[in-house]
């Protein structure tokens, strides 16, 4: 009987000391998960800092309505050069030129005057999968936006919808090249447009859209941000959709909370890093 005391007693002990190294253990887990996350936020907020300067517009397709002063013609350049904003980013800047060219100095007065008017019905290539004809459609749809408000920030903001993306899924619904929300589209185009418009720093984004916030925002989520997001453990979502875009977006509020898209210049910043072979400015969640 002495003999069955000592032999319970001892496994007893044992379990005991060994739920208690569990327990250490795992407290250690969440304190370096914690700490690495810290980490990463911290290296997210340097990128941010680094990228978000005027420096990066001229290697970007925003340089296009950088060139104009007036709201209108920002507008409209800034719609137009997202809208071709797919592929390689010197081809669209090399495609975005060609447009800009066209606006012959006054995108709007290329609407308001129906300059596109020779496009209709011309199915000749213009870019990727759009035709001429796709370029007059779109262009008639944002003259017709002009004849009936001041402004696009206007007529964007008079249609339904609860989310600015959504509203302008809305306006120009059966255009080419815009991406309905039942879809498994990103939308990274019009999330990158809607950056532009309402983002205020004064430094890449205009912020000239003064009816919405930038908290309502989501990231432009294309392949490169989201192979970046994956890596940093931000998401585990292995496919770049709405629902993506939207989770990374929800984890950059504990970043930057009113302002959420400012880490776009953070992720671009993993990929400049990446690209150089910085290794002391990358961090992951498995290093």
């Amino acid at each position: 009987m002495i003999f069955l005391i000592v032999y319970y007693k001892k496994p007893c002990s044992y379990i005991k000391k060994f739920l208690s190294l569990y327990d250490i253990y795992q407290k250690n887990m969440t304190d370096n998960t914690s700490l690495l996350h810290r980490k990463i936020k911290e290296q997210l907020r340097q990128w941010a800092k680094q990228y978000n300067t005027k420096d990066f517009i001229l290697s970007d397709p925003i340089q296009f309505p950088h060139r104009y002063s007036q709201i209108k013609d920002i507008e409209i350049s800034a719609f137009l050069t997202a809208w071709i904003s797919y592929g390689n980013r010197k081809i669209i800047i090399a495609k975005g030129d060609e447009l800009d060219q066209m606006f012959n100095g006054s995108p709007y007065n290329f609407l308001i005057e129906r300059k596109f008017q020779p496009l209709k019905n011309n199915k000749s290539s213009f870019y990727r999968f759009f035709k001429y004809e796709d370029l007059y459609q779109i262009c008639d749809r944002l003259y017709k936006c002009y004849i009936q408000y001041e402004s696009l920030q206007d007529a964007i903001s008079n249609s339904p919808g609860k989310y600015p993306i959504q509203k302008i899924q809305s306006s120009f619904a059966g255009i080419k090249g815009i991406p309905v929300l039942s879809g498994t589209s990103a939308c990274k185009r019009l999330a990158m447009f809607l950056r532009w418009m309402i983002r205020k720093d004064n430094l890449v984004d205009f912020g000239i859209w003064d009816k919405f916030s930038p908290a309502d925002l989501i990231i432009p989520l294309d392949t490169h941000v989201h192979q970046t997001a994956l890596k940093l453990g931000i998401t585990h979502r292995k496919i770049a959709d709405m629902k993506t875009a939207i989770e990374i977006t929800e984890y950059m509020y504990s970043i930057f909370p009113e302002d959420p898209c400012l880490a776009d210049f953070s992720l671009f910043g993993y990929g400049i890093a990446t690209a150089n072979n910085m290794k002391k400015q990358i961090i992951h969640p498995n290093d």
